[in-house]
């Protein structure tokens, strides 16, 4: 019988690495062998064995059983542990009365006492945590609303938080995988990505876009009607804006739950007309002369 490859070098951290640290590397597995997106042979097994190994270190109960048994300690019978561990006839230098009896039970079926604790039933347990990542929609990253995730009978809508922020991990509660023993399911963990938008980017609390005017507007000012990710707002452009300028509109940002806003920002680039006749031409030549004429 093969044996899996140990958790810790699956996601390629250390015995000692955080909890962010996991989810860090699992988070960069994921992306690499997705199926969806890695078409390659390997690819569903190398996700597999990545989510395998993330939902045992994840859970700290069950990291502790790996940390101290191996893989055994997560098979929770008495014959995968006697098998896969150098035992021998008995327990050779391993000495059981060094673990806790409970945990023994746990992990090699009621071996402890002798037996007498195999007929003793468990109480309730919940069910593992599930994973899964979605990618949502910009304007749905900054305004809230509801994404659907999954499909068929799985099926459901998660609730996107308005402002959330790209990496975002939701917590769906029930969603996961069932109990045992009466016990509650677990939960759905979804991590958010946020797709990029042809026109707006996100700066911390601030909405950025990029504003095209003429440069008849850039020097003798104007205003404008500029999108916003919902509705529009007026800008006023003052004489002599330059391209680069920054138009602040307060409190048109990234809205928290607080209460509190960022700003949206009107970044200008000024478009230089053609297709000029020769009238427009002479004009703007003789525009040009004019204002060097008054150059000190």
């Amino acid at each position: 019988m093969t044996m899996p490859r140990d958790y810790y070098e699956v996601l390629g951290v250390k015995r000692d690495a955080s909890a962010d640290e996991l989810r860090r590397a699992h988070r960069k597995l994921a992306r690499q062998w997705h199926p969806d997106i890695n078409k390659t042979p390997e690819a569903a097994a190398k996700f597999a064995e990545a989510q395998e190994a993330y939902d045992a270190l994840s859970d700290a109960d069950r990291r502790a059983r790996y940390d101290r048994f191996g893989h055994a300690g997560l098979q929770g019978g008495a014959g995968a542990g006697a098998a896969d561990q150098p035992f021998g006839g008995g327990f050779g230098g391993f000495d059981p009365s060094q673990i806790d009896p409970e945990m023994f039970e746990q992990i090699f079926g009621g071996m402890a006492g002798g037996g007498r604790a195999r007929g003793r039933s468990r109480g309730p347990s919940k069910g593992q945590d599930r994973h899964a990542e979605i990618t949502v929609p910009f304007q749905v990253s900054i305004l809230g609303g509801r994404h659907g995730i999954g499909s068929g009978e799985h099926a459901l809508d998660v609730q996107i938080p308005a402002g959330i922020e790209d990496g975002t991990q939701l917590r769906v509660r029930g969603q996961g995988e069932p109990g045992s023993n009466g016990g509650p399911a677990g939960d759905l963990i979804v991590t958010v990505q946020v797709a990029t938008h042809p026109d707006f980017r996100r700066d911390g609390d601030d909405i950025l876009r990029e504003v095209h005017i003429s440069i008849f507007d850039a020097v003798l000012g104007a205003k404008i009607d500029v999108p916003l990710l919902k509705g529009t707002v007026m800008l006023t452009i003052p004489p002599g804006t330059g391209s680069g300028k920054r138009l602040r509109v307060r409190g048109q940002g990234v809205r928290r739950a607080t209460g509190a806003s960022g700003d949206f920002l009107a970044i200008v680039q000024i478009d230089v007309p053609e297709g000029l006749s020769d009238e427009d031409r002479a004009a703007l030549e003789a525009m040009r002369e004019s204002v060097r004429s008054r150059e000190p």
